[in-house]
């Protein structure tokens, strides 16, 4: 009998331990949850959608750090996903645009060796990535680190009267599968959603994004007289023939490269909208530059000595910025002693004709001339 009573206590406290322990992973399993789950919503000042994150960066730990930066209308965060990817997200006031150098608005990948293109889909935005990197130096996965920004325009009886929402995104999953790409849209998506129901904003949203276009690479060039993009229209002339372009799209930032038959970089084109004309204006002001845009000068064809020209439109979300700027040694010293009446001529033509399309396409007004 003692035996036995030796052999039932054992047992018994072997399933007390079994539900001790059973007990202690559910609570602690149960309470990770709620601490993952807090996190995340809090993540930003509440503007992300928790559910959005989770389905794109992973089901593991939750890692987040704010940032906010009320002065300068920023809010940021970052999350990472244990075991999953990263999210680097912002949201800002577009009224203070100019106003923190640190946090200005997307526009490209470092050194734009490709050039972003539109979202599409009813959003005004951009969709560019950086090169890749890896990830396990003993391994051979990479990971692609992709930005989507975009901007929205508030009703006017919101208090606030535009936003810009940027993430970039870190999975390992590569652009060069079309399927992966809507990916890394959905938490910017999302959160513009969030943002503009939260700010009181009231913004036109555009579609779910479906598909989305790669990054145009600089080695992406096509004869200029094909072009039917952001370089449509612009005629062959003066040495120049090669373009390379991205569709527009209701990019609120456009860029057109212009080369010789060389390949040797001639001009850049770039058209500004809303808070990226502002931001150019504002940067121009604060640091007083020479022979840049300006809004008390609404036009200006590029000189010799000069190395920019420009024009300006109206627009329902204020004045657009059209520039055309001269690649290096196209503008230098020793170039001005050789430049002709009729190369300036058409830069010109160049700059009104690009203008004129990505203004029209925008419903702006017609850009002024000098």
């Amino acid at each position: 009998m003692a035996v036995r009573r030796i052999v039932v206590r054992v047992v018994a406290t072997l399933a007390a331990a079994a539900v001790a322990v059973a007990g202690f992973l559910f609570i602690h399993g149960d309470f990770q949850r709620w601490k993952d789950e807090s996190a995340l919503d809090g993540a930003c000042d509440g503007l992300l959608d928790r559910n959005v994150v989770r389905d794109v960066l992973g089901s593991g730990a939750v890692d987040v750090e704010n940032t906010e930066r009320a002065e300068m209308g920023l809010v940021r965060c970052e999350v990472q996903i244990d075991g999953g990817g990263s999210a680097d997200i912002r949201v800002l006031d577009t009224a203070h645009v100019g106003e923190d150098r640190l946090d200005s608005l997307y526009t490209g990948a470092p050194g734009d060796t490709a050039l972003s293109v539109p979202v599409g889909q009813g959003w005004t935005g951009l969709f560019g990535a950086r090169p890749k990197h890896v990830v396990d130096p003993f391994g051979t996965d990479e990971a692609e680190d992709v930005t989507v920004s975009l901007v929205l325009g508030c009703a006017d009886a919101g208090r606030t009267k535009g936003l810009s929402v940027t993430v970039e995104t870190t999975l390992e999953k590569t652009l060069d599968d079309p399927a992966n790409r809507p990916e890394f849209a959905r938490i910017a998506t999302s959160t513009a959603a969030k943002a503009s129901t939260a700010r009181r904003c009231g913004a036109r949203l555009g579609q779910p994004v479906r598909s989305l276009g790669l990054p145009v690479n600089e080695t992406e060039y096509r004869p200029l007289g094909t072009a039917d993009g952001t370089c449509s229209g612009i005629n062959p002339g003066q040495g120049v023939s090669v373009a390379t372009e991205t569709e527009r799209g209701g990019a609120p930032y456009e860029v057109c490269r212009l080369a010789d038959a060389d390949l040797g970089m001639r001009y850049v084109l770039v058209a500004s909208f809303g808070p990226y004309a502002q931001e150019e204006f504002a940067d121009n002001q604060e640091y007083n530059g020479e022979d840049v845009p300006s809004p008390d000068t609404p036009a200006h064809d590029r000189r010799p000595g000069d190395r920019t020209g420009w024009t300006t439109a109206k627009c329902s979300d204020g004045p657009a910025l059209f520039t055309l700027q001269a690649a290096e040694g196209q503008a230098d010293e020793e170039h001005d002693k050789t430049v002709s009446a009729s190369e300036l001529a058409y830069e010109g033509i160049v700059l009104r004709t690009f203008a004129e399309r990505s203004a029209k396409a925008h419903d702006c007004s017609a850009p002024g001339r000098p």
